[in-house]
């Protein structure tokens, strides 16, 4: 290729960088040099780069390996500073750095490696996404991560609860806010027994929102139970201590959750993309928030087999000689985060609702259409392919979702062609 640019490699680590400079002609101009991830470090790092830019009369462009919030900050760094900066999947910085026979591997030699791969690969270049967007995923994976966290939580309590006060769950569902807020006061069946009935009755009533008598008929059953538990249960103080933690902690997580569903529905109305995949049966603000802030600018994908292997559910190849696989998975290389939720818009848009009308008739009879020669979750991957087909060309259009048959879109596309 002809470069006219210096290149500097980025070995990135939590606390220090190691840096290698090439020249345009890809020779080692300097010797990789260590640096603190500080403000002295970097300010010094960035005085050498104005150096190298002197030298050669043109700015260098920084290949690094995108490791996580470590590289996050130094990307940033040097956008900020107008520099060109190429962010290389671990999976691509790795294959080169195997192509020598010696079995070298440290800090300074990544960095040259990582240098060297501008020139043999056709690297593209990093555009940071618009605000509102990048704040869109920060809130959106907090949201996610969170929402794991509580499942987690809610695991542990029915766990905790089954051992302590059996049959507690057959009353009321245990991710329910009642369920929750009668645990955090009473964990234990002395602590229901010895509570007066208006105090328990009324709680039950203020927090399912129920009559007076759902409220009594619910007390009456979980008096039975605790006395049932006496007997049944077990009698150890400490799991009571932690029934009343777990539901403590789960008020916690339900009231930041919604907090920041409130922040993402703000945010969302501001961005024209979000309201684009809303229009997409299946696809509600929360989900839709999620694929904006994970595809972020579509016009980097050229077609929507692109947008599918970034996705990372296009399936893998498996091939050699005569032999060609036929049980082959996703490559599940990319966004964990985007898979997550095109997994729960698959689900839902091939769900009929409770008046037996379909969600999404057109993903409704595709999805009829391969369970009948496929498995399930194979089915489901097809529709999720399908779905990211169709998230392309609303956002490549900018145009909302219209619900049309296959049929339909044939006879529209041959119109157009003639």
């Amino acid at each position: 290729m002809n470069n006219v640019n210096p290149v500097v490699g980025v070995d990135v680590a939590k606390d220090f960088c190691y840096y290698c400079v090439l020249s345009p002609d890809g020779k080692k101009y300097l010797e990789p040099f260590k640096a603190f991830n500080t403000k002295e470090g970097l300010d010094f790092v960035l005085e050498k780069l104005k150096k190298v830019e002197k030298a050669f009369k043109n700015r260098p462009v920084i290949v690094l390996e995108s490791t996580g919030h470590y590289s996050t900050r130094l990307v940033h760094l040097f956008g900020k500073n107008e520099f060109e900066v190429f962010l290389v999947n671990p999976l691509q910085s790795h294959s080169i750095k195997n192509s020598s026979i010696r079995k070298v591997k440290n800090d300074k030699a990544d960095a040259e490696e990582l240098a060297r791969l501008y020139f043999v690969c056709d690297l593209q270049q990093h555009r940071p996404f618009d605000d509102s967007i990048a704040n869109l995923k920060v809130l959106s994976r907090a949201y996610f991560s969170l929402s794991e966290q509580r499942i987690s939580m809610l695991n542990q309590l029915t766990a905790a609860v089954d051992q302590v006060l059996p049959g507690f769950t057959r009353i009321f569902n245990i991710s329910s806010k009642t369920c929750v807020e009668l645990l955090a006061r009473y964990s234990s069946p002395d602590a229901l027994l010895s509570s007066p009935k208006e105090d328990v009755a009324s709680l039950i009533r203020s927090c399912s929102r129920r009559s007076l008598k759902y409220a009594l008929d619910k007390y009456q059953l979980l008096i039975q139970c605790a006395k049932d538990a006496k007997e049944t249960g077990i009698t150890l103080s400490a799991l009571y201590d932690v029934i009343c933690i777990y539901a403590q902690n789960l008020k916690y997580l339900n009231d930041k959750l919604t907090e920041l569903d409130e922040m993402i529905q703000r945010l969302a109305i501001t961005i024209p993309e979000v309201s684009l995949i809303s229009s997409i049966p299946g696809f509600g603000k929360r989900l839709s928030s999620v694929i904006v802030s994970e595809v972020g600018d579509i016009s980097r994908f050229n077609n929507a087999k692109q947008l599918v292997a970034y996705c990372g559910i296009d399936p893998s190849v498996k091939q050699s000689g005569n032999f060609v696989g036929t049980k082959n998975k996703f490559t599940k290389r990319g966004s964990a985060y985007i898979r997550k939720a095109l997994y729960i818009a698959a689900t839902i848009s091939v769900r009929k609702d409770s008046k037996a009308r379909c969600v999404n008739p057109v993903i409704y009879d595709y999805y009829q259409k391969k369970i009948k020669s496929k498995p399930k979750k194979q089915a489901l991957g097809a529709v999720m392919n399908k779905l990211v087909r169709i998230i392309f060309s609303v956002l490549k259009n900018k145009h909302p979702f219209v619900m049309i048959t296959p049929e339909e879109q044939i006879k529209l596309y041959r119109s157009k062609a003639a």
